[in-house]
């Protein structure tokens, strides 16, 4: 790329974010409306140049989508000439996951944070469904203001057409499930686990599949058990051992479902609890919101929220390419969930009780006297009554 490029489209260069050997990440600024952005330029010629620029429009329909909180928003695609495809994206000030996590700045209950947040933007994809298929730390970045944003939607699968040639593998493999590193198309499930194996890092700061080269890596995804560290409890590597599992029908059909299985495996204090709970109560969609009485606080239990730093978008083959600012020795910002705002529904109108199912027979039938035994009763009071007043008559007649 010529040190000599001023502008990209209409947006104006102000520096290098990042480079790598495929492409380049800018800092820019949009003249028209006034905000910074991040720009993503492709080095490609040819069919290349086609299939570079193919990926960028896809993403940007992808964003344009999802319009969803915890997703880079992508403003703009197009090629300028002597440069090459280029897309404009969000600019995030912070850094990516996989910052974080080889810095190992970031508390258990921020790491939650990050987590359920990442989810929110996963399942927001794959109710449109889309497809990610290259979740991994890189692609995630936390902004310093605690926000987590999902980035990097280019190879991802949608009911349209594929951009992806027959046979070809996208996606990084420490992060990919069994069944695509064997040419199966991705899925949900797919998808879910990469979430599982960033987890994983995240919250234990090492892969579940090890190994030295890309060959190593793959042939312990498809041959071998996760490898867990030593002391990990039982009910966190129960969990693990689930969501890393071989076949997809085995794994949890959610990731609320995982996520809440993390959650109960550690003990915290009943403040970040609370805390978690809080996260998970906030989602963007009612029906995903756990129900309240299972999020009740255990003692001594308890995860978080989200304070981190990301990036807004990586060139292709950059391994640490940034569209945010590079905040080498920056500490970890906070992040501190606001009070609940609790809406109460008024009780209805109390109405009163129906009698028993037994006892609801027809009023006239219930309430009447006039059987035929009680008028045989009042026919012999009435004589015996009347008999004893005749008596009493004749009495004083007869002695007045």
């Amino acid at each position: 790329m010529p040190e000599v490029t001023k502008t990209i489209g209409r947006y104006v260069i102000d520096r290098t974010l990042g480079q790598g050997a495929m492409g380049v990440v800018y800092l820019a600024e949009d003249p028209l409306l006034k905000r910074r952005v991040a720009i993503k330029v492709v080095r490609a010629v040819g069919e290349e140049r086609d299939h570079a620029l193919n990926r960028f429009q896809r993403e940007a329909e992808i964003s344009a989508q999802l319009n969803h909180p915890n997703v880079v928003t992508i403003f703009d695609v197009g090629e300028e000439p002597g440069v090459g495809p280029f897309i404009a994206m969000e600019y995030v000030e912070g850094n990516n996951l996989g910052f974080f996590i080889r810095e190992g700045s970031l508390d258990l209950e921020t790491r939650f944070g990050v987590l359920i947040q990442t989810m929110r933007a996963l399942r927001a994809a794959h109710r449109h469904a889309i497809v990610h298929r290259d979740v991994k730390p890189e692609n995630i970045l936390v902004a310093e203001t605690g926000r987590v944003k999902l980035m990097d939607f280019g190879i991802a699968k949608t009911m349209g057409p594929l951009v992806t040639q027959a046979g070809e593998f996208l996606g990084s493999p420490a992060y990919s499930a069994p069944e695509l590193l064997r040419g199966s198309e991705p899925t949900p499930s797919s998808d879910r686990y990469s979430f599982a194996v960033t987890a994983f890092e995240l919250l234990t700061g090492q892969l579940p599949h090890p190994g030295s080269t890309v060959a190593e890596v793959v042939t312990h995804v498809l041959m071998d058990p996760p490898v867990f560290p030593k002391g990990m409890s039982g009910d966190l590597a129960k969990a693990f051992r689930q969501a890393l599992a071989q076949d997809p029908d085995d794994r949890p059909g959610t990731m609320l479902e995982f996520l809440m299985a993390l959650v109960d495996a550690y003990s915290l204090e009943p403040a970040a609890h609370d805390r978690i709970n809080d996260l998970f109560r906030h989602d963007d969609y009612a029906g995903d919101i756990v129900p309240i009485r299972r999020l009740r606080a255990r003692p001594g239990t308890g995860t978080g929220d989200s304070a981190a730093n990301g990036r807004a978008g990586e060139a292709p083959g950059a391994g640490r390419v940034t569209a945010a600012r590079v905040a080498v020795g920056r500490p970890a910002p906070t992040y501190t969930s606001t009070p609940t705002m609790r809406i109460e529904l008024e009780d209805a109108p109390r109405t009163a009780a129906r009698p028993p199912a037994h006892d609801r027979r027809p009023r006239r039938e219930q309430d009447s006297s006039l059987t035929p035994m009680t008028l045989v009763k009042w026919f012999f009071a009435i004589l015996v009554l009347g008999q004893l007043c005749w008596w009493v008559y004749h009495y004083f007649q007869n002695n007045g």
